[in-house]
């Protein structure tokens, strides 16, 4: 099973690092189905597979896009306007939401996490819309967006580009421009809520697995950092020569397909 093990993670950090830097997610909507399916073979008990699949993942994103996020902005791509307008409301709602990951019923956990799948899926499906950045638009509407968007993610285990990404472009922002933006933002994400996820875990864990640190299990995170830091910068630059609106389009119907297993599950 060790071996296997090592294959699943790098097959799901190669596909998590190819997604992060072509439509700017964080991998996690591909990680965390697979933790699911894969730590209860590397010994994690039942009541625990949901929260470390979440907080593994998130600790997973990190090392994604900081090489998604460093490959875009060698591009030029990343506009440090919206960056800094979106950092404060992410750390609060990342924060937030890692809190509430180890205190919900991880069957409900479990059936949020697929019910925001499948949502994101339509949201992907709907036309996109591009423009001007609208510089003007008020910082509280900016701050609040990044605490939903933050808040949302931590709690699912997603780097939030799914979510951010939209959202920039609803303020006008082109989309090339509003992946690159979402690479750092799910990149704020992941670390506001791994550094929670690590303080809980030696409050609410007495007794660790080896393997485990905090939520975070050891093995799946580096199996999978390894592949998706390799593979992001690719993803980074095939958004400059493919059509991301046709991928958006087949990756929401893998996330149907995914989303509706888990709520049967």
């Amino acid at each position: 099973m060790l071996i296997a093990g090592w294959l699943w993670c790098l097959a799901g950090g190669t596909l998590a690092g190819l997604l992060a830097g072509l439509l700017g997610i964080g991998g996690g909507l591909v990680v965390v189905p697979l933790l699911v399916f894969l730590l209860p073979m590397l010994g994690v008990s039942a009541e625990l597979v949901m929260p470390t699949a979440i907080a593994t993942s998130l600790a997973t994103i990190c090392m994604t896009t900081l090489s998604a996020s460093r490959a875009h902005a060698k591009h030029g791509q990343v506009d440090s306007f919206w960056v800094k307008r979106l950092i404060p409301g992410l750390v609060l709602g990342a924060a937030a939401g890692a809190l509430l990951a180890t205190v919900i019923d991880p069957i409900w956990l479990k059936r949020i996490f697929a019910a925001v799948m499948i949502l994101l899926s339509i949201r992907m499906l709907m036309p996109s819309r591009e423009g001007e950045p609208l510089v003007n638009a008020p910082y509280v509407v900016v701050a609040s967006g990044g605490t939903a968007i933050g808040l949302l993610s931590a709690l699912v285990g997603i780097g939030g580009g799914a979510l951010t990404v939209p959202f920039l472009q609803r303020l006008q922002l082109p989309v090339r421009r509003a992946i690159a933006v979402s690479s750092v933002a799910s990149l704020t994400i992941a670390i506001s809520a791994v550094l929670m996820f690590l303080l809980l875990g030696q409050l609410h864990l007495r007794e660790q697995p080896s393997a485990i640190l905090g939520y975070i299990n050891l093995q799946a995170w580096l199996g999978i950092s390894i592949a998706s830091v390799l593979v992001a910068p690719l993803g980074a630059r095939l958004t400059q020569r493919l059509p991301v609106r046709r991928l958006q389009q087949i990756f929401a119907g893998f996330l149907v397909i995914v989303g509706v297993h888990l709520l049967q599950g």
